[in-house]
C-alpha cells in the first residue's frame, strides 16, 4: 500500500497558510485589545469632567439585520444625539456612554424612553476636546468585555499554530523515518512492496536457465564383435 508523504518544500504552502491565518486574527484580536482599551480609558477619564447643559435633538431606536447560513439575526440600537455649548461655542454629540451595552430591542427602547427628543441633559465633556463629549460618563467591569475577546482570540490562534506546526513537524520526521526504511519520496512505496506480488497475481517466471534433467535411462546401441566364438 503506498504512503503519503510530504517533502520540507512541500510543506511550505500550508506552513504560509498557517501563518496568514494566525497573523489575520492575531490583528483582529489586536484590534479588539486597542479599541477597548481606549474606550476603558475614554470610561475612565469621563468620570471626572466638567458638565453643561444640553438638549436631546434625535433619539430613535434604529436596527441592523444580518445574514449568515440562512438565519437572519437583528441587532437594536438607541440613536441619542444632543446639543451643547462650551464657551460659547456650539457642539453636537452622540456618544450616550462608553459602556458596553447590549443589542436588544428592550434596552434600546429603555434609553429612548430616557431620553425623549427636548429633555434637558447634562453633558460631560473632554476640557481637552470640548467636542467629545457623553451623557453617561464613566465605565464599568463591561469596558473589559472587548478586550478579553481580543486576548482570547491572540491566545486561540497562536495555539491552534503552534498545534499545527508541531503535527507538521512530527508529519516530517515519520517522513523522514521512512525514507531511511528505502521509501522514496516522489512514490511513497518500499521496495520491499514492490517485490511483493499483489493477491491474485502470477509468480513470475524465473530467469534462470535451469539444468536439463534426464527423463530416463540412456537407450543401449546393440555391438556385435567379429571375435567372439559362434559369430561366423
Amino acid at each position: 500500500m503506498p504512503f503519503t508523504i510530504m517533502t520540507e518544500r512541500g510543506l511550505r504552502w500550508p506552513m504560509r497558510i498557517v501563518t496568514a491565518v494566525t497573523v489575520m486574527f492575531a490583528l483582529l484580536g489586536l484590534f479588539f485589545v486597542v479599541h477597548g482599551a481606549m474606550e476603558w480609558n475614554l470610561a475612565a477619564r469621563s468620570a471626572s469632567w466638567p458638565t453643561v447643559a444640553g438638549t436631546v435633538t434625535r433619539s430613535e431606536v434604529t436596527s441592523h439585520h444580518s445574514t449568515h447560513k440562512g438565519q437572519t439575526t437583528t441587532s437594536y440600537h438607541a440613536r441619542i444625539e444632543f446639543d451643547y455649548e462650551v464657551d460659547g461655542v456650539g457642539h453636537h454629540g452622540d456618544q450616550r456612554t462608553y459602556k458596553v451595552v447590549t443589542s436588544s430591542q428592550s434596552a434600546a427602547n429603555e434609553a429612548v424612553a430616557t431620553y425623549p427628543v427636548g429633555r434637558s441633559v447634562t453633558v460631560s465633556f473632554d476640557p481637552t476636546d470640548p467636542g467629545r463629549a457623553v451623557l453617561e460618563p464613566g465605565g464599568d467591569w463591561t469596558n473589559a468585555i472587548p478586550i478579553a475577546i481580543g486576548l482570547f482570540a491572540i491566545v486561540f490562534v497562536s495555539l491552534m499554530r503552534w498545534f499545527a506546526v508541531s503535527q507538521m513537524r512530527k508529519a516530517m520526521q515519520r517522513m523522514k523515518d521512512l525514507q531511511a526504511m528505502g521509501i522514496s519520496p516522489p512514490t511513497g512505496q518500499t521496495s520491499v512492496a514492490q517485490s511483493v506480488p499483489s493477491p491474485g497475481a502470477e509468480e513470475p517466471t524465473p530467469t534462470a536457465t535451469e539444468p536439463t534433467r534426464a527423463t530416463g535411462p540412456a537407450e543401449l546401441k546393440p555391438t556385435f564383435h567379429d571375435d567372439l566364438p559362434g559369430s561366423r
